[in-house]
This record gives C-alpha cells, sequence and structure tokens, in this order.
C-alpha cells in the first residue's frame, strides 16, 4: 500500500495526540492536542473523494475547547505572583510543580515563625498541620528522650499525614525556626483534587525519609515506625 502526503497527515495527526496522552504537564497536553486536531482536520479535508465535513466539523469544536482551557491556564499562571521567599520555597522543595498548582499550595499553607519550644507536634496526638522546615531546627522527642533534630529542607508531621493523622513522635521548634505549614484537613482536600500535587507530595515525603534515615540512622525511622503501627494497632482494637 502506497501512501500519498495526505495520509502522512493524518498519520502525523494521531502521533502527535498520541503523543499528548503521555505528557504529564497540562500546557504541553493542550498544545499537542490542537496541533494534531489540526492536521487531522486537513486530513479529513484532503482524504477521499469528498470532504469529510463531519469530522472536520467537531474537529474545529475541539480545537475551540483546548484553545479556551489554554487561554484560562495561561491567565491562572499569570496571576500567581511569588515573593522572594516563596520563589525559593518553589525552586527548593516543589520545582515540580508548575506555577498554578505552586499558587494552590500557597493558597491552603502559610509562614510561621514559632518560639522554642512550641510543640509542632505532640505524640499520639493529631496533627493539625503539615510543616515544612524552611529556617532553623526542630528537636524530635518519643516518650521524653529526644532521638534526633531536624534541620531546614525536612518536613514534620508527614508520617502522620500519610498513615493514621496521629503523631509517632514530639517534634519542637528550637530558635529561629521558620516553616510553611498547611493545615492537614485543607492538604487532604488540596490533594484529592489535584493529582499532580499529590505525587509530587508523596515524592517529597519519600526523599525527606531517606534524608532522614541517611542522617540520623536506622533507629530514628525504626523508633518513629514502631510508634506509628502500634497507635494503628491500638486503632483497631
Amino acid at each position: 500500500m502506497t501512501m500519498d502526503w495526505s495520509d502522512w497527515i493524518g498519520t502525523a495527526s494521531y502521533v502527535v495526540l498520541a503523543a499528548s496522552y503521555l505528557v504529564t504537564n497540562m500546557y504541553w497536553l493542550r498544545m499537542l492536542a490542537i496541533i494534531a486536531i489540526v492536521a487531522e482536520a486537513i486530513y479529513f479535508y484532503m482524504a477521499g473523494d469528498r470532504e469529510l465535513w463531519v469530522g472536520i466539523l467537531w474537529s474545529c469544536v475541539f480545537v475551540a475547547i483546548n484553545i479556551v482551557q489554554l487561554a484560562l491556564l495561561v491567565r491562572a499562571r499569570m496571576r500567581v505572583k511569588l515573593t522572594e521567599e516563596e520563589r525559593m520555597l518553589h525552586e527548593s522543595a516543589f520545582g515540580k510543580l508548575d506555577h498554578v498548582n505552586f499558587g494552590r499550595l500557597l493558597s491552603v499553607g502559610g509562614w510561621h515563625d514559632y518560639q522554642a519550644g512550641t510543640e509542632l507536634t505532640r505524640q499520639a496526638e493529631p496533627v493539625e498541620m503539615v510543616h515544612l522546615l524552611v529556617r532553623g531546627r526542630a528537636t524530635v522527642d518519643i516518650d521524653g528522650d529526644p532521638i534526633a533534630s531536624i534541620l531546614p529542607g525536612a518536613y514534620i508531621g508527614e508520617m502522620a499525614f500519610l498513615g493514621d493523622g496521629k503523631a509517632s513522635a514530639t517534634v519542637r521548634a528550637g530558635d529561629n525556626c521558620r516553616c510553611f505549614s498547611i493545615p492537614a484537613d485543607d492538604l487532604h482536600d488540596l490533594v484529592r483534587k489535584h493529582d499532580e500535587i499529590g505525587s509530587v507530595l508523596k515524592e517529597q515525603f519519600a526523599v525527606d525519609l531517606a534524608r532522614k534515615l541517611r542522617v540520623h540512622g536506622r533507629n530514628y525511622v525504626a523508633a518513629v515506625a514502631r510508634k506509628s503501627l502500634s497507635g494503628s494497632r491500638a486503632n483497631k482494637v
């Protein structure tokens, strides 16, 4: 079977359309979809003995829908204005999120300076806020025994967020402690609505746990895991 140039246009349109299904960035998905559908409309016009006007009409409808959605995405991105501190937070922790999703994360969270000794989580109690430590340090206690210090870049309350909602350790702020903090309930709602945010956060939590394991050793993670496991068992009884 021989293919003329219109057949190649049709083939290219479906290749680009398939590629749009593989990307996770919504901007690229919309752009590729527009290119693919326009090429498909050209193929419909050139193929056969008569133009396929039904297919061409619906191609125009799909292009219009994608153009409107792309314009809304661009407008939402332009509305996100980052401060210097927010820009640094994005680059250091949430670089995989586009500005729109990062703006959604900022909208439910806030910056907090905590006095030394302030409890950020209390062992066996529900965790109300998930914190990202951006300055200073915090200490981790289990059953009243200090087991580790947490440095900037670490999450606090993330294991409770992923688990039963209760803290497996008490974490207290140290001197000059500043966090980006998000209410746990609001964060749950956010990740349910936006899969990309949930995927990035889970990846960040996994990296943070690996870093804590490397820095503090297996005893730290084992102690926290034991408390988490015992809390889960208690809830089942």
